[in-house]
């Protein structure tokens, strides 16, 4: 517990008080410092039998860099208390206070300024008393975060793409693998007729493994300090995926920050983009590049090579403008 600025005049007022009593009698002392040392006792013991307030914290959804989300907070307190919350840098405002009387339901508008994930808090709650001559503060840490996903554009030229959506899914019947007895559940087209008719026995071909269907995306860039590159890297793989994912591909992602398995729908787009806002700046070990059939490097400009060719993302995306 500490005064308030209020707090400290009336305690310096009642000080004052004990001075001009100790020189001019009883009196004096009875008519200002007995006041004002029942309104600060008052003070301290409401404050001191002041539950800690409960606060529940409801963190607002992911978004992009330039939309706004609600953060609420549900507040169980009892007399004034001042709530004054932090937020990390990307996200505005990074400071955010308001005063209510007793229970209540907190809300303010944030902004999400850039990519990446935001941690909230701390939260800070003053409570105090009736007259406002004393507080006390309490503190609520948190672990929870506001995840702002890459900037996603649509892809308006899709043609050096159209290669890879030409060859996602498809078996590749030609590469013969070997001949072997019939057995139930085989496809008919797949018998080889010819072998059959010789002897005498139905002999299906066996095709070597089927293209599975996904396409690999790694993602690199290098560190300018300021986190630019990271950023744009981000943004051309998640307009990318989000790309071949509209297409119906199974897409396998890796990135600095981690890989994902080959996937299709919208929960792995969900999943591609958490992984996205949280990607640092940085290689890809191993064989991932050289066995990519999309690579996007970010080093000042963002440049994307599509089984060997080179194009640049701004050529993808065109003019085209953000997808909500």
């Amino acid at each position: 517990m500490r005064p308030t600025r209020r707090g400290v005049v009336v305690g310096l007022a009642t000080v004052g008080a004990f001075v001009v009593g100790a020189m001019f009698g009883a009196r004096a002392l009875n008519a200002v410092a007995a006041p004002s040392l029942i309104a600060v006792g008052y003070a301290l013991v409401v404050v001191w039998r002041a539950d800690r307030p409960t606060v529940e914290r409801l963190v607002p959804p992911p978004g992009t860099p330039g939309e706004t989300r609600s953060m609420r907070f549900n507040v169980d307190a009892s007399g004034t208390v001042d709530l004054e919350d932090r937020l990390s840098n990307g996200l505005r405002p990074d400071r955010y206070t308001t005063a209510l009387t007793g229970d209540g339901h907190v809300e303010y508008e944030v902004e999400y300024a850039s990519r990446g994930a935001h941690g909230v808090g701390p939260l800070t709650m003053r409570v105090m008393d009736p007259l406002g001559l004393v507080v006390r503060t309490f503190r609520y840490e948190s672990d929870k975060e506001v995840l702002v996903y890459p900037t996603v554009r649509p892809i308006t030229d899709g043609a050096p793409l159209a290669g890879l959506l030409d060859r996602a899914g498809m078996p590749d019947r030609q590469a013969f693998d070997r001949l072997r007895e019939y057995a139930p559940g085989d496809s008919l087209r797949d018998v080889n007729w010819k072998t059959t008719a010789k002897y005498g026995d139905i002999v299906v071909t066996e095709f070597a493994a089927e293209d599975q269907g996904a396409v690999s995306v790694v993602g690199e860039a290098t560190a300018d300090g300021s986190g630019r590159n990271a950023d744009e890297m981000a943004s051309a793989v998640a307009s990318i995926v989000s790309f071949l994912l509209d297409m119906g591909i199974e897409v396998e992602l890796v990135v600095p920050r981690g890989e994902l398995e080959a996937g299709i729908g919208d929960h792995h787009r969900q999943t591609a983009l958490d992984l996205l806002a949280r990607t640092p700046p940085g290689r890809v070990g191993g064989d991932a590049v050289a066995d990519a059939d999309v690579h996007v490097f970010a080093d000042g400009e963002t440049t994307v090579e599509v089984r060997g060719a080179d194009v640049s993302y701004s050529d993808l995306v065109g003019s085209g403008e953000v997808v909500a």
